[in-house]
């Protein structure tokens, strides 16, 4: 019992709790499709009980993505100045909209949601290390999911 006090104290909760899209109508405009991404979104959208609609006029919210970005960083070599650590970014530039609020440019704000990991590269093990950047690649996407959503909560 004084586990659970102490937690709830300093604000600690289970990682993907704290919002509820239920009822949410979401319409989805993207310039650069990136199916994997917008596959995972809707998943995620749709286990917290929104709904994506494709009609605008049926909407609460308008999310327009404007592009995906993912970069890749050397942060430190060998002694041969071959990579031996490598920074893995990917950015996600978005714009949310809600229904019937009015926007100084007559658009939402361009927002931008952005996750970073590092990675030890051996070139002996390129195989290897290629699975591993594609499944950090992926825990970063997860996580600008996560994000989003809870945005999109909060504009709700």
């Amino acid at each position: 019992m004084f586990v659970s006090l102490v937690l709830s104290s300093c604000g600690f909760h289970l990682r993907g709790q704290g919002f509820d899209l239920a009822g949410t109508k979401v319409w989805l405009q993207t310039s650069s499709p990136n199916a994997n991404f917008e596959r995972s979104l809707k998943q995620r959208l749709s286990i917290q009980e929104g709904q994506w609609v494709t009609d605008l006029e049926q909407s609460n919210l308008q999310l327009g993505i404007e592009q995906y970005f993912t970069e890749e960083r050397v942060i430190a070599r060998d002694a041969n100045g071959r990579p031996s650590e490598l920074e893995l970014i990917f950015k996600l530039e978005y714009r949310l909209g809600v229904s019937g609020k009015e926007y100084e440019s007559g658009m939402a704000p361009l927002q931008t949601l952005s996750s970073r990991r590092e990675m030890a590269y051996d070139r002996n093990l390129e195989t290897g290390q290629t699975v591993e950047k594609e499944r950090l690649l992926n825990d970063m996407q997860q996580k600008i999911i996560t994000r989003l959503l809870l945005q999109m909560a909060k504009s709700s």
